[in-house]
């Protein structure tokens, strides 16, 4: 797995993915970080290039441009798109692409030739691998145009611990986005962020 970006994200995803046996190497443009020391780092664009599943775990502000400059990188390979489009400019978080567009669009037209599977953006990083849920696996939503792409991350999802269902195309990126505004309103009301979204299916 090739995560680019070192932040507690990439950090949590990179210690997760290891426990369960995948080879992880993080992304960064700053390889001397002190707490980098106990992963496996080099540039972004190598990482890029070593791996076949690539994971954007940037800030939503900083994913477009990142993905833009690794595109030919990406080219022919899955990527999960973390990311959010958070805005707390105002004081409350709102979304800058609106409702008509997602960053997981944007991801995917900045790397066209990369399967872009939108993933992981609707919990705590700390939750990420291995969610711990009293009343059974939290349920996480994906959205991508490729099949294949969807059906890896999937699986990934589901042998770390998650229920995972695929909700449709690259566009369905537009309501995952917002769920994460709901996860991220409700954790500043209860002053936890030990929270997950469940899908009860009868």
């Amino acid at each position: 797995m090739g995560i680019l970006g070192s932040g507690d994200v990439g950090q949590s995803l990179a210690s997760g993915w290891s426990r369960h046996g995948h080879e992880c190497r993080i992304g960064t443009r700053d390889v001397n970080r002190p707490v980098l020391a106990l992963f496996d780092t080099a540039s972004t664009e190598e990482v890029a290039d070593w791996a076949d599943i690539v994971v954007i775990a940037v800030a939503g502000v900083a994913a477009e441009q990142l993905v833009r400059d690794v595109a030919d990188r990406l080219a022919g390979k899955v990527v999960i798109d973390t990311t959010n489009p958070l805005d707390f400019s105002s004081g409350s978080p709102q979304l800058f692409v609106g409702t008509t567009d997602s960053l997981g669009e944007r991801l995917q037209h900045a790397a066209p030739d990369a399967q872009v599977v939108k993933a992981y953006n609707i919990v705590g990083n700390a939750w990420m691998v291995d969610p711990v849920i009293v009343d059974g696996p939290p349920t996480m939503m994906v959205a991508g145009n490729d099949e294949d792409a969807k059906a890896t991350v999937l699986d990934l999802l589901e042998h770390t611990g998650w229920d995972a269902l695929d909700i449709g195309d690259i566009t369905a990126s537009r309501w995952l986005e917002p769920m994460a505004l709901a996860w991220v309103a409700y954790g500043m009301r209860s002053k936890s962020w030990t929270h997950a979204f469940r899908l009860l299916r009868g």
